[in-house]
């Protein structure tokens, strides 16, 4: 309701937090003189090798045997729109053995009336009709290094690739899936193979789909590097005919494309390109991401539907004790949906990259310092401008709505449908309790909605206990 006042109290009591070693976040810039040619940031989590702990660690001491067994409760109370409440317990074990062998498992369980904004899917669980439900997330990664040159890694978790606050090519936004991977570097090299199993849970459709990821990352030099990646995502059915991971796509020296046109199916393949520059205490970064496209549509300026992709350009770094980030997303209708739930970049409801899926602008800035050792600021603003779906008819804003039933072929357009801006502005003011692991927070905020729909005004102020028991989506 316009100029409705939402007040949010999150809490959270953690007996100990689980740490920081094998998390998803960006590399920190204090280590860009540091950093070497075989260092590959943009592909994260960061661990590659064992013997590299400390250049991601700022808690544990690199050793080569540990055991760690941690405890945390959550309990999360919020209100927006309606009431929500959080109940769980978890627990996390976390291991190296002879510097070479690396576990870490994440298993919470609890009880909860709806999904919270900042809240993270829980692998496998109901999204869809569920008012309430019991769940239960398990988040596992076991990596074994047996040289400098090869660490492999398989469990179920999340992969990041970029050097953004966003991903264009994939993220940490959707649930956890089950994974292996490979990545071996020599020189200046990192090629690394990506298998996934996506999920989708819905009580009129529950079915598991596949996907593969090649990527390759160069380091041109240690300040310049370029990435690049193609991903194959196929169902599990095609037709009558049951598939099961496709034998073709573990060949880890061929294109997808020309596999997929060999065994005759209509997979969805996408490209995507990466860089950074770093100077100074700045990097410049970007990505690129192509669904599908024709030339002569593009040369014509048609805004023909199929012409699917999105570009990522934004800059961060440090000036005196102020580190910031300006970044600018965008992608066009229709990237990452396909003729089906089968074959989309999604999981479990969600887009695998950036949240907003498709059809979608956004510009987005930060800035955060801190006071001391304990007290930081952050402060951020984001606009948005996205299409959304009507009911019978895609748009290009649900990438889980079929784009089979497109008005229109040509004249398409970032934002087309159901129009809507949002604009938001907010900061937070944190104390890290360092000896818990755990952070108290304010978070003030107000946010302006405006299109198509009606306007909406939302201020909030949320204030919080948090423990590391659960990653927030990055929402802004």
């Amino acid at each position: 309701m316009k100029g409705t006042w939402i007040i949010a109290l999150l809490v959270s009591f953690s007996a100990f937090g689980q740490g920081v070693v094998d998390r998803i976040y960006p590399m920190s810039l204090s280590l860009l003189e540091d950093r070497t040619l075989q260092q590959h940031s943009g592909i994260l989590p960061a661990i590659r090798k064992s013997a590299g702990l400390d250049e991601i660690d700022e808690v544990f001491k690199p050793v080569d045997h540990f055991f760690r067994v941690r405890f945390s409760p959550d309990l999360a109370s919020q209100y927006d729109t309606s009431l929500f409440y959080r109940a769980a317990v978890g627990f996390t074990v976390e291991s190296l053995y002879k510097n070479k062998l690396y576990t870490r498992t994440l298993i919470t369980s609890g009880w909860s009336n709806r999904e919270g904004v900042n809240q993270t899917h829980a692998a496998f669980s109901p999204l869809h009709t569920r008012d309430a439900f019991i769940y239960t997330n398990i988040r596992t990664r076991i990596g074994y290094t047996p040289n400098q040159y090869l660490h492999i890694a398989a469990g179920i978790d999340n992969q990041f690739f970029g050097e953004g606050h966003r991903s264009l090519i994939q993220s940490d936004q959707a649930a956890p899936n089950p994974f292996a991977m490979m990545r071996v570097n020599v020189w200046r090299f990192e090629y690394g193979l990506l298998y996934q199993f996506f999920h989708e849970n819905r009580p009129d459709s529950r079915f598991w789909k596949f996907g593969a990821t090649h990527y390759l990352s160069y380091n041109v030099t240690k300040r310049f590097n370029i990435g690049f990646f193609e991903t194959v995502l196929f169902q599990p059915k095609d037709g009558n005919f049951n598939r099961a991971f496709e034998v073709e796509y573990l060949n880890p020296l061929v294109f997808f494309r020309p596999q997929e046109y060999s065994i005759g199916s209509s997979d969805n393949v996408l490209l995507g390109l990466q860089m950074s520059y770093s100077f100074k205490k700045h990097t410049i970064y970007g990505q690129a991401l192509l669904d599908e496209f024709v030339l002569k549509e593009i040369r014509a300026r048609s805004q023909w539907w199929a012409n699917k992709y999105g570009a990522q350009l934004g800059i961060k770094g440090k000036i005196k004790n102020i580190s910031y980030r300006v970044e600018a997303n965008l992608m066009r209708p229709y990237t990452f949906s396909h003729i089906n739930d089968g074959q989309n970049g999604g999981n479990q409801g969600r887009s695998i990259a950036h949240p907003l899926g498709s059809n979608f602008a956004e510009l987005l800035a930060q800035a955060h310092f801190i006071v001391g050792h304990e007290f930081y600021f952050t402060a951020y603003t984001v606009f948005q401008l996205k299409g959304l779906d009507e009911d019978s008819l895609s748009w290009g804003g649900d990438i889980y709505q079929s784009y089979n039933t497109r008005p229109q072929e040509y004249d398409n357009t970032i934002g087309q449908g159901i129009t809507q801006r949002t604009f938001r502005l907010g900061c937070q003011i944190s104390y890290s309790l360092s000896k818990l692991d755990c952070t108290l927070y304010l978070d003030p905020q107000i946010a302006v909605h405006w299109g198509d729909l009606p306007s909406v005004v939302t201020p909030a102020i949320t204030v919080g206990w948090r423990s590391n028991l659960f990653q927030n989506r990055r929402m802004f």
